[in-house]
């Protein structure tokens, strides 16, 4: 199995460098890394350039002009361009636990996708680690620079099983999603109609379910430390909201306006 971590990102050249030093010491490494960059400046291009000469795995960078928030777009063009057989799509606000790949791979299975586990750090912590680029991001669960979700800093991967699927719910995000390629290309990608922030995620889990896709939280396991960073604008989160009523009230499993394999 050739897994592709797909990281979106945009202007936050210091939170991906730490995300991208947290792979490098992953106990098992994904077989390649795409940053889907959602019109990012030439500070996060150079970046991506110096850490592609010693990086451990193939890395690309995928790039559209900005034209403001369209991270759904840029995510299918990461996914038209990867090369494996399994998927797990990140923002660009969280980095990883050192067996964060190692638990998507162990747990998955045909017919199923999986949402990893997120630790919110405190504003003063997030830019302190930021700052030092501090990549042993292991936090114990009395830690004082946890802000919230302080139990998903607990791996114990064997309670894991005890766990049933998901039923649907409107609160499943998509930012933290492994999902086996051929199932996301069934249901067209994720939805470009979505622009600015907000419910582009949730719309993708709720079409991955119509088509039929089991879903399971990796408890205790996959972790990643969420970033603070300042509230993005909500101001297309109405019509967004319309587009997601619209998919769950016709229980939709395809886009028109997804991937563009061929064109």
């Amino acid at each position: 199995m050739k897994i592709s971590l797909i990281i979106v990102t945009y202007n936050r050249p210091g939170a991906l460098s730490l995300i991208l030093k947290s792979i490098e010491k992953q106990a098992v490494l994904p077989n390649e890394v795409i940053i889907a960059d959602d019109g990012s400046g030439k500070e996060t291009q150079d970046l991506i350039q110096k850490f592609k000469i010693k990086f451990p795995v193939p890395l690309l960078h995928v790039w559209h002009q900005d034209k403001g928030f369209r991270a759904a777009a840029i995510r299918n063009r990461a996914i038209e361009s990867s090369s494996g057989d399994y998927l797990v799509f990140s923002d660009g606000d969280l980095f990883f636990h050192p067996c964060f790949i190692r638990d998507f791979k162990r747990n998955t299975r045909k017919g199923e996708a999986l949402i990893g586990s997120r630790v919110f750090l405190k504003q003063e912590a997030s830019i302190k680690r930021v700052s030092n680029q501090n990549c042993n991001p292991i936090y114990p669960f009395f830690s004082t620079e946890i802000e919230t979700n302080r139990l998903n800093s607990v791996r114990f991967p064997l309670i894991n099983k005890f766990f049933k699927p998901l039923n649907y719910s409107s609160k499943l995000r998509g930012g933290l999603l492994g999902v086996w390629r051929k199932d996301i290309v069934a249901v067209n990608g994720w939805n470009e109609e979505f622009t600015g922030w907000g419910l582009e995620d949730t719309e993708l889990v709720a079409r991955l379910f119509s088509s039929g896709i089991v879903f399971r939280k990796i408890k205790f396991q996959a972790i990643t430390y969420h970033l603070w960073h300042d509230v993005q604008s909500r101001e297309k989160v109405s019509n967004n909201q319309k587009l997601l009523d619209k998919t769950l009230q016709e229980k939709l499993s395809w886009c028109k306006k997804g991937l563009k394999f061929g064109e």
